[in-house]
């Protein structure tokens, strides 16, 4: 499944002016807690494989598109991915890998909440968040992220679909979402945008 992704990370709680914005209305979806496990890369190889609730990701990057300003507080820097799901066979495997070589691993604790638009043909609209399946989408994720000792929060966006669309489809909604008359005032600066591969890489070095 080809994405198109930006992702901010930042220190501590989720402030609660973002939880109180971003949590209004009756269509996302608060997640159970969970716990991922991360195959730990350098992030220059473009790769993030992980272990979640009983299946196997890996995502390997396959275009960078850059540095993207959504308004004059936020800029990120946008990627493009390519997601596989494996199963049962793949993650016993990978089980194996992470029990004979833990120090390869991390355990990221998890707290998301959910929204999701549907683009499917021209129109753009809000639905229930993991309610439906949709070909052409974006989810947009507030979580809360705990690693180690270090509680921390992330906002990103997800688009997916078709491959020469994915990238249209997260600027169409990053737009509408920022442009809320309700959205706080919080800056996303470009020094706190990026991926988890990128993002994990400040625990790695302390494996």
């Amino acid at each position: 499944m080809p994405t198109a992704e930006v992702r901010w990370f930042f220190e501590g709680s989720i402030p609660t002016a973002i939880a109180q914005w971003f949590c209004r209305g009756g269509l996302l979806d608060k997640a159970a807690p969970r716990e991922d496990h991360y195959l730990l890369f350098p992030a220059p190889l473009g790769l993030n494989i992980k272990l979640r609730e009983g299946r196997l990701e890996v995502k390997s990057l396959v275009g960078t598109p850059g540095l993207r300003m959504f308004t004059t507080d936020i800029a990120g820097n946008v990627e493009l991915w390519e997601k596989r799901i494996s199963g049962d066979a793949a993650v016993v495997e990978f089980e194996k890998l992470r029990a004979s070589a833990p120090h390869l691993w991390i355990a990221v604790g998890k707290e998301r909440t959910l929204r999701t638009f549907s683009l499917e043909g021209d129109s753009m609209q809000e639905v229930a968040a993991g309610k439906v399946f949709l070909a052409n989408g974006c989810n947009i994720e507030l979580t809360t992220v705990t690693v180690e000792s270090a509680v921390c929060w992330s906002f990103g966006f997800e688009a997916y679909g078709e491959p020469s669309r994915v990238e249209a489809h997260l600027q169409k909604v990053a737009g509408h979402i920022f442009a809320d008359s309700h959205r706080p005032s919080y800056p996303f600066p470009a020094a706190n945008s990026r991926s988890y591969p990128e993002w994990l890489e400040r625990f790695s070095k302390n494996a």
